[in-house]
């Protein structure tokens, strides 16, 4: 939850974590998402001690965890580990300010194709689960207008969207579909993992 102290970091093996800003009212927005590419407490490395955001695992999957104190200490030795986590941090705030963008300034279709590309990246497979709810809440819309999304997608055989499941049916149109936010945050997580191998050095 927000505000707690970070005991643990995690590096996920596989599925994907959503990080979530819970507004005063109780609204839940999604800002980021974490796959086996980091970490879930990147700011840590960063010397924060507290997380200003809520973490929920959206695809299960395993993650190694490891106490954020042995990481400090880990990371006062210095080596490939400090730099491979201060590339890291810099992918995920490149993330977040993306999708701080991309909420103002593109259309719902866009948005969801992106996200459904985001998480299809981290999924076992074609299929992953997905209620309608989450859906909506992730991109900040009522249901019923996700929903109308959703089968707009679905009616142009991009996905196929039924009782909570989805399943990718063409990914190059849901590449074309999807706004340029998806391509930019891609390309700074596959340089930033080119550049410092932070699964190789863990």
């Amino acid at each position: 939850e927000g505000g707690e102290t970070i005991r643990y970091v995690y590096f996920p093996d596989d599925g994907l974590i959503s990080l979530l800003i819970v507004m005063g009212d109780g609204t839940v927005r999604e800002i980021g998402v974490i796959g086996n590419e980091g970490m879930l407490g990147a700011a840590v490395a960063l010397g924060v001690k507290t997380t200003s955001t809520r973490a929920l695992v959206q695809l299960p999957g395993s993650a190694m965890r490891m106490k954020a104190g042995a990481l400090r200490e880990e990371l006062k030795r210095g080596g490939a580990l400090p730099n491979a986590l201060r590339r890291y941090a810099h992918a995920l705030f490149t993330q977040v300010s993306q999708s701080a963008a991309c909420v103002s300034s593109h259309a719902l279709d866009k948005r969801l194709s992106r996200w459904l590309l985001m998480t299809h990246d981290h999924a076992p497979g074609d299929k992953f689960e997905m209620k309608h709810e989450f859906l909506a809440m992730m991109l900040g819309v009522a249901r019923p207008v996700m929903t109308r999304a959703a089968g707009r997608l679905q009616n142009k055989k991009m996905i196929r969207y039924t009782r909570g499941r989805v399943t990718v049916l063409d990914r190059g149109r849901l590449e074309a579909t999807a706004c340029e936010c998806y391509g930019v945050v891609k390309k700074e997580f596959d340089r930033s993992a080119a550049k410092s191998r932070l699964n190789s050095v863990l």
